[in-house]
């Protein structure tokens, strides 16, 4: 379920100016309380059905046709996209230079994580400075994925990001998963564009937005003491590289258990990669619980994950 994010001034000003100056301050705000039925009726509807060709963002929902292509999206936010290259998008594509992302991402020594390959797989939590923190306030999320570390680089960078565009191909992806257990992505949103198209959306069961991201959630989990914590220069990942190889040259003798839980721990990472350079699909959100209680304490077992992923 969205959440509501406050622009937090007295602590990280640049996060409302990076908002505002994209014209994205509506996607902080927009949350309000989910019809479930209409979300549950929405998705199954959104789906293609084998080979029978499916217009593009498009679903229905009690006899309404409900568009969720870039432009609707983006009218709704009341962002302005006038079809210049989406960077994003281009990051994406060709790959980007992973050194500048973990320089503008991560705290001094905090870098993406790699398979066993190379290949660039994710950041951890950790590893964020606390602006990024903010700017990725998932619960239960001690790792930042791939696609999702590209989205957080280009919007803190002021690079162009067609934020529709993103969403609706998004919501695409919910739709067609074959898990149909997943948790549905974007429910608010969903709700709205319901109702513009005519839906009847005033009729319970109704989700509401989970408590607020605001300055006392940018305090307790990404600022503090977390972020004052010395830590090691950041080094490039062919330093890193030369130090792994190094460390693995000194382990060839280690007893045979040992190789084995060495080599689960590098292969353990989510499976999004970037081959070539190249990243992955778009991401799911989740929709969770929403007592102001339970809230609590999900960020609060989200910090003790992210605590745990360091040992």
């Amino acid at each position: 379920m969205e959440r509501k994010v406050g622009m937090i001034p007295n602590f990280a000003p640049q996060f409302g100016e990076q908002l505002l100056g994209r014209n994205w301050g509506n996607l902080a705000t927009y949350p309000t309380p989910t019809n479930i039925a209409v979300v549950k009726e929405f998705y199954p509807n959104a789906r293609k059905i084998g080979d029978y060709p499916a217009e593009d963002y498009l679903g229905y929902v009690r006899g309404h046709a409900i568009r969720y292509d870039p432009d609707s999206i983006n009218n709704f936010l009341g962002t302005v996209w006038a079809g210049e290259q989406c960077q994003y998008a281009l990051c994406m594509e060709e790959g980007i230079n992973f050194d500048d992302v973990e320089s503008v991402l991560c705290v001094p020594g905090g870098h993406f994580q790699r398979n066993i390959t190379g290949s660039v797989v994710n950041i951890r939590r950790t590893d964020l400075n606390p602006l990024a923190k903010y700017w990725m306030a998932f619960s239960h999320v001690s790792d930042i994925t791939l696609s999702r570390a590209l989205l957080l680089y280009c919007a803190i960078r002021n690079l162009n990001v067609n934020i529709g565009q993103v969403i609706a191909n998004q919501i695409r992806v919910y739709a067609n998963r074959i898990n149909s257990k997943a948790p549905l992505g974007h429910p608010s949103l969903i709700t709205h564009l319901c109702k513009i198209a005519g839906v009847d959306t005033v009729a319970p069961p109704f989700e509401r937005p989970r408590k607020a991201i605001d300055e006392a959630y940018y305090r307790q989990y990404c600022g503090g003491e977390e972020a004052a914590q010395p830590v090691s220069p950041r080094r490039t990942y062919k330093e890193r590289a030369q130090t792994q190889s190094q460390a693995s040259i000194e382990t060839h003798e280690a007893e045979p258990f040992q190789m084995g839980d060495m080599y689960m721990s590098l292969i353990a990472w989510p499976k999004e990669q970037a081959q070539g350079g190249k990243a992955g699909a778009a991401e799911a959100s989740a929709m969770e619980k929403n007592e102001d209680d339970a809230d609590d304490a999900e960020d609060e077992e989200e910090e003790e994950d992210t605590d745990d992923s360091i040992d």
